[in-house]
């Protein structure tokens, strides 16, 4: 049976508990580059989120209790932050950036530079904390409630801003064809069932999130 990993993105990269985080660029590192990254297409960013969540998975595969979060930015690194004290994370430094260029190596991020580094904390705000909150009890309801479906794989969960929200749901169905899409929209039901339940009611604005079913190659099929 498949190991479903649970995957959340935001605006910033913090470990909650044992979850791995996944982010696509960090507050701190639009701060550094102080310029708009090129946009990538809907097919880039599909094959760009498969390799970052690629790293994820391989790097928890071996460090099952590592709390870290993997993300790339517009100068063309990939970024592996580690929140553990410094001799530990001296210990598995080497290791981690071996385990990420070896899944990347023949990706579209084979340009990529690695960097493991111990995860800063220092420019976390209480807004951004809430959000990791908002985000993270967003993808624990729905993996909760989405746990006995034999097609969900992985769950995404992105706050860009307050305009750009989305839920992207991995799922093991194959193609694209009208049965793919029914099978998709029976889930993309389910998901709207749990964002509307009681368990969800303290989140404002819950349907401001755009909900995004992928097949097994990562196409949106709703």
């Amino acid at each position: 049976m498949l190991k479903r990993r649970l995957i959340i993105t935001g605006i910033l990269i913090v470990g909650i508990g044992s979850f791995n985080l996944l982010n696509k660029q960090s507050e701190v590192d639009t701060a550094i580059d102080n310029k708009e990254p090129e946009p990538l297409s809907t097919k880039e960013n599909e094959l760009h989120f498969s390799t970052l969540s690629e790293v994820t998975e391989k790097i928890h595969e071996k460090y099952d209790e590592l709390e870290f979060g993997v993300s790339s930015n517009s100068e063309i690194k990939l970024r592996v932050q580690v929140k553990e004290n410094e001799e530990y994370f001296n210990s598995v430094k080497k290791d981690i950036e071996s385990i990420a260029k070896n899944v990347i190596k023949s990706s579209t991020l084979k340009d990529y530079t690695v960097v493991v580094e111990r995860m800063d904390l220092s420019f976390v705000t209480v807004e951004t904390e809430n959000i990791n909150k908002e985000l993270s009890h967003i993808a624990l309801s729905l993996m909760e409630g989405l746990k006995h479906n034999d097609l969900f794989e992985n769950i995404n969960t992105e706050y860009q801003n307050e305009y750009e929200k989305s839920i992207t749901i991995q799922t093991s169905i194959k193609g694209s064809d009208k049965d793919a899409h029914e099978l998709a929209m029976e889930i993309e039901a389910k998901v709207n069932e749990i964002l509307h339940s009681k368990e969800l009611n303290s989140i404002s604005n819950i349907d401001s999130y755009e909900i995004k079913i992928l097949n097994a190659k990562g196409k949106k099929v709703n």
